[in-house]
């Protein structure tokens, strides 16, 4: 019987049995791998968090509760003037009616994850978490005036005498001891020493950040202007490509015309040249009459204003007396005297 058996496996075709092995090993090691992402092992409900300012989250990030990965951010949505942030989390966390979520600083990069802190009895309304339970990062703006108004508050003089005591009172202390001690007292010097630049720094740095602040919407809107004139720069240098294009079309094609009506332009050109040459000696004739009559219109003014009557000579004009007897000989020709 087992020799049967093992001669009817050896006559089966290796191929579909291989085929179907090949399926449930690669099956069972993307099952292995995907484990937490089989609908029934690891499920996550979905919440939503409400907050003022996402802060650098991004979709994909960690979900933690009490620093264990419970999730992921799955979507961000403005709805207002908030941001509503939808998360999933393991069946296994249960948040209540005073749950809270935080944007937290996960890296030294800046990576931001959401801390979740579930807390109530009741079940969260809508699944939602209010944004009165969330809070954002700390903001460069708020931790410099924070700091501006906790420092200023410390009364160094009194910071140094209590650190010199406890230097005072621990001197006979080991060596090692001692030094630390030293040090810690050359500090406490230092620091009031240094007590009133201390002040004006952070007094300066409160100003900046507060007149960054109060000028956020006028620089927002700078760097809009200076996009959008970018976007004209940019659409003006696209506009002159094209003039500069269509220039060269219209420059090959006057070139071209050209050469092809050379020879009749060569003849025409030649006689504009003529047609000029004429006009500009006109024009210079008429110029030199022009001159020369402004000394007779001169001396004409003076005759005429000597009296009620002026004298004027005309050159090579005949007088009179001589023209007479020609003029009445012609007239009695005609039978007109």
């Amino acid at each position: 019987m087992r020799g049967t058996m093992t001669r009817r496996f050896r006559d089966m075709n290796p191929m579909p049995i291989g085929v179907v092995g090949t399926v449930l090993v690669a099956a069972v090691v993307a099952a292995t791998l995907q484990f937490q992402s089989l609908p029934f092992v690891g499920a996550r409900e979905s919440y939503r968090a409400v907050f003022t300012e996402t802060a650098g989250l991004t979709e994909g990030s960690r979900v933690e509760v009490a620093g264990v990965k419970v999730g992921t951010v799955r979507s961000l949505d403005i709805e207002g003037p908030t941001v509503v942030v939808t998360f999933g989390l393991d069946d296994a966390v249960r948040l209540g009616d005073r749950s809270t979520a935080d944007i937290a600083t996960e890296t030294v990069l800046g990576t931001k994850g959401l801390r979740i802190r579930p807390a109530g009895d009741a079940p969260l309304p809508d699944r939602t978490i209010g944004v009165e339970h969330t809070s954002s990062p700390y903001q460069l703006t708020d931790a410099l005036g924070d700091l501006t108004t906790k420092v200023r508050d410390i009364d160094t003089d009194q910071l140094g005498d209590s650190l010199r005591s406890v230097a005072g009172v621990l001197r006979n202390t080991p060596d090692d001891l001692r030094a630390a001690l030293d040090g810690v007292s050359r500090l406490s010097r230092s620091v009031s020493s240094r007590d009133d630049d201390l002040r004006a720094l952070l007094s300066n740095a409160e100003q900046v950040t507060g007149l960054l602040a109060e000028r956020s919407g006028q620089i927002n809107t700078l760097i809009l202007d200076g996009n959008e004139l970018l976007g004209d720069l940019v659409a003006r240098r696209q506009a002159i490509a094209e003039l500069s294009g269509h220039v060269s079309a219209v420059s090959k094609a006057l070139i071209a015309l050209v050469h092809d009506n050379e020879a009749t332009l060569t003849p025409t050109l030649g006689k504009v040249t003529s047609v000029l040459s004429v006009l500009q000696q006109n024009s210079d004739a008429i110029g030199k009459a022009i001159d020369q009559l402004g000394p007779y219109v001169t001396q004409l003014g003076e005759a005429v204003a000597s009296g009620p009557f002026f004298n004027s000579y005309i050159q090579n004009l005949i007088p009179a007396e001589i023209m007479q007897p020609f003029v009445n000989a012609a007239l009695a020709s005609r039978g007109l005297r």
